[in-house]
């Protein structure tokens, strides 16, 4: 609110500003002229190029009218998406920054919240924005104990943002974060009970889940995540190799094509592959590292230092080229 009200009394003030240059304007330009007209006349050549500075100005005038035309008309379709997918405030405000950097841009919002058609939905966003610096404030000052779980750490961050911000406005600035982590915590739970759950109740239950929770299963999990949390799921208490790649196979054909799936276990086994690669270079360059250390007291510095590198820059070769 304070910055709204800076930018009010700095708009205000350019407006008296702007008031008096025009009030004074004529009868200084009238007492000018009478000067030119009395103490010389090759003065008057000074109309011409004062006629020519007054149309820089007014072009001038008119580009910075345009640009903050523009600059109105972006930060309108802005908010309008933000109405259509509210809930994440931290994006709108970096799109906003991103879009509309220069100092005007303050006074351009609240113009546009002031004339927005959903009154309820400007109001509340204003609201947010305003409060946001005072819910900042508290954050840094809240503690929690070590001894809660993260889901009731993250009940008191969302009650003390019901308490700076409105129930309203925590709503519309971190919906979407709640919806997530709701999801998150379920799922958690979910996880937690699977042990004493049959591998069709654990895959039912958790697509009922993904269901309730459709916006963060698709936009945050995606294919992949959700794959990934069916066969954790899956796998509580297999042992049997076979059995996990039976059960592996099964969900890859249950949330991939044919062709996905192919592609999805050549990467996987690349990345299989690279792990083992890494893990066998580490093992060695310990060995290495080892040994080298014991001959360390029987070399010179610059001997043991160019052995030392040469065997590993073999190494590295043997493994990575």
């Amino acid at each position: 609110m304070k910055h709204f009200r800076f930018i009010a009394l700095v708009l205000s003030l350019s407006v008296i500003g702007v008031g008096i240059w025009l009030g004074l304007g004529p009868s200084y330009a009238t007492s000018n002229s009478d000067q030119t007209q009395t103490s010389s006349p090759s003065l008057t050549k000074t109309g011409q190029p004062m006629g020519l500075q007054d149309k820089l100005a007014d072009a001038n005038n008119d580009e910075s009218k345009m640009h903050q035309q523009q600059q109105q008309e972006l930060i309108k379709q802005i908010i309008q998406l933000f109405q259509k997918n509210p809930g994440n405030i931290t994006q709108l405000l970096t799109q906003l920054q991103q879009n509309c950097p220069d100092k005007h841009c303050q006074a351009l919002l609240k113009q546009i919240l002031a004339e927005y058609p959903d009154r309820q939905f400007a109001q509340t966003l204003e609201q947010l924005i305003e409060r946001l610096p005072l819910y900042e404030k508290a954050m840094q000052a809240k503690i929690m104990s070590t001894q809660m779980t993260p889901q009731q750490r993250y009940q008191e961050i969302w009650n003390l943002r019901e308490q700076t911000l409105g129930q309203k406005e925590a709503q519309l600035g971190f919906g979407e974060e709640k919806e997530f982590a709701s999801y998150q915590f379920a799922y958690g739970e979910l996880l937690n009970r699977a042990p004493q759950m049959t591998q069709q109740q654990r895959l039912s239950e958790l697509a009922q889940l993904q269901q309730q929770y459709k916006n963060p299963s698709k936009n945050i999990d995606g294919q992949s995540g959700s794959y990934d949390k069916a066969l954790k799921l899956a796998l509580i208490g297999v042992t049997d190799p076979v059995q996990q790649h039976k059960i592996t196979q099964q969900l890859l054909n249950s949330y991939f094509s044919p062709k996905e799936a192919a592609q999805l276990v050549e990467r996987e086994q690349q990345v299989t592959q690279q792990q083992q690669q890494m893990e066998r270079y580490q093992s060695e360059l310990a060995t290495l590292n080892q040994e080298m250390n014991q001959q360390k007291q029987n070399l010179p510095d610059s001997a043991w230092q160019q052995q030392y590198q040469l065997r590993l820059e073999q190494l590295r070769q043997k493994h990575f080229n």
